[in-house]
C-alpha cells in the first residue's frame, strides 16, 4: 500500500525502522550476554521477584496475544500467495499451512527451524527483488529516498504502520533469546545482517507494490503484475507472498514460545501449549473466514504501549552498574536510544488512539497530544539515564 500510494516516498521510513529494530536487538542481546540474564530474570533482579514478576507478564502477557491475534493474518498470508499460483480450495490450503506449521514446531529442532526459515527467506527475498528490479527507479532515486525523511499528506498513519511492522516487541525477546552462547561482537555481526537484509526485502516490496496505482487485494496486484511482465510476474507474486506468510506463521508461535522460555521461564510442555494456542488461534480464524479486527485491535493496541516501556526498561537496564558490567552504553548510544524510545512511544500513542478511535467511532488522529506525551515522558527517561550515568562516574 505504501509502494502503491507514494510509491518511494516512504522508503526512509523502512531504513528507520531497520536501524532501530538493529539497535534495540543488539542492546537486547548485549543484556543477555553481558548479564548472564534473560529479559525475565534482569527485571526480576533489579526490581525484585513481585515486582519482577508483575513486568515480565505485563511484557510477556500482551506479545503473545498478539502473535496468536496476528497468526490468522499469517496463515491468510501465506494462502494469499499459493492462490495465485493454484486453483487449489482456501479452506484445504489452510489446513494444509496449519499442519505443516504444526509439524514443524512440534520437532522443536531449532537448527532445523533456523535452516527453513533461512530457505524461506532467501526464497521471499528473491521473489520481491525481482519484481523491484522491474520498475523504472534510478539509483539515485532509491538512495534519496531511503535516506530523505518526508510525509505527504494523509501518509502518517501509513508511515507508523510501516515502522510498527519492522519494530515489533517480540523482535526484542528473540534478540536475547538467540544471543546466548555467543560473544558481544559475533553476537552484533549477526543480529546486524539478518535485520538489514530483513530491510531490505520490506524495501522490496515497497517497490513491487509501486506497479498498482491503487492497492486493495493481491489478487489485483497479481493481475497488474501478470499484464506487464507477463506469468513471471504474478507467478514471482505469490511465491514471495507465500514465503512471507508461511516464514511468519511459524515465527509468530516459535517467538511465543521462546518468550513462555525466556520471560516465565515455563517448563517445554507449557511452551508448547504457547505455540499451540497461536498456531490454533491462526487455524480457527483462516478456516472460518471470520477476520478478528476487534481483536487485532485491542491486541494492536496493547503491543503499542507495550514496545515504548520494553524499549524504556531496556535503555535502564543496559545502563544499570548492578546488572551489567562491561559493554556499557556511550552517551552517544544513549542519546540514540532515547530518540528511538521517542519514535515508538508516538507511534504507540497514535496505534491506541487510532484502535481506540476505529472501535468506539470517533475522530482520531490526536497527534498533538501524543507528542506532547511523548516530548514529557522521554524528559523523564532522559533524567533517569542522567541518575544511572551519575552512580557509573562517581564509581
Amino acid at each position: 500500500m505504501a509502494g502503491s500510494l507514494y510509491q518511494l516516498d516512504l522508503l526512509w521510513a523502512v531504513t528507520f525502522a531497520t536501524l532501530a529494530c538493529v539497535l534495540l536487538q543488539e542492546v537486547s542481546g548485549r543484556l543477555t550476554i553481558v548479564s548472564g540474564l534473560s529479559l525475565g530474570q534482569a527485571l526480576q533482579k533489579k526490581y525484585g521477584s513481585e515486582r519482577g514478576t508483575w513486568l515480565t507478564f505485563l511484557f510477556g502477557g500482551p506479545v503473545i496475544l498478539g502473535c496468536a491475534a496476528y497468526e490468522a493474518g499469517n496463515i491468510l498470508g501465506a494462502i494469499s500467495g499459493l492462490n495465485l499460483i493454484s486453483a487449489i480450495d482456501l479452506k484445504i490450503l489452510t489446513i494444509i499451512i496449519s499442519l505443516v506449521s504444526f509439524i514443524i514446531l512440534w520437532t522443536d529442532k531449532r537448527n532445523a527451524i533456523g535452516w527453513l526459515m533461512t530457505f524461506l527467506v532467501l526464497l521471499m527475498g528473491i521473489a520481491f527483488f525481482a519484481l523491484a528490479m522491474n520498475r523504472p527507479f534510478s539509483s539515485f532515486q532509491y538512495v534519496a529516498s531511503s535516506l530523505t525523511p518526508s510525509l505527504p499528506a494523509g501518509s502518517e498513519l501509513l508511515t507508523l504502520g510501516l515502522v510498527g511492522t519492522t519494530i515489533v516487541p517480540y523482535n526484542l525477546f528473540l534478540g536475547s533469546s538467540i544471543s546466548k552462547g555467543q560473544t558481544v561482537p559475533l553476537m552484533r555481526v549477526g543480529i546486524t545482517i539478518s535485520v538489514v537484509i530483513g530491510g531490505l526485502i520490506t524495501a522490496a516490496i515497497l517497490v513491487a507494490g509501486s506497479a498498482v496505482q491503487s492497492f486493495s487485494n493481491f489478487d489485483e496486484l497479481g493481475k497488474t503484475l501478470t499484464a506487464n511482465l507477463g506469468w513471471f510476474g504474478g507467478a514471482t507474486l505469490g511465491i514471495g507472498l507465500f514465503a512471507a506468510g508461511f516464514s511468519s506463521a511459524i515465527t509468530s508461535p516459535y517467538a511465543a514460545s521462546i518468550i513462555a522460555s525466556t520471560v516465565f521461564n515455563w517448563t517445554l510442555l507449557r511452551q508448547r501449549m504457547v505455540w499451540i494456542f497461536v498456531l490454533l488461534t491462526g487455524f480457527v480464524f483462516g478456516i472460518s473466514g471470520v477476520k478478528p479486527v476487534p481483536v487485532i485491535l485491542a491486541v494492536q493496541a496493547l503491543n503499542g504501549l507495550v514496545l515504548p516501556l520494553l524499549t524504556a526498561y531496556l535503555i535502564l537496564l543496559i545502563n544499570d552498574p548492578a546488572i551489567v558490567t562491561t559493554y556499557r552504553n556511550s552517551r552517544f548510544y544513549n542519546v540514540v536510544l532515547l530518540g528511538i524510545f521517542g519514535s515508538v512511544l508516538f507511534m504507540g500513542l497514535n496505534n491506541i488512539d487510532k484502535s481506540i478511535s476505529t472501535t468506539l467511532s470517533l475522530p482520531g488522529n490526536h497527534f498533538s497530544l501524543s507528542m506532547t506525551l511523548t516530548i514529557v515522558l522521554t524528559v523523564y527517561l532522559t533524567v533517569r539515564l542522567f541518575y544511572y550515568s551519575h552512580q557509573k562516574f562517581s564509581r
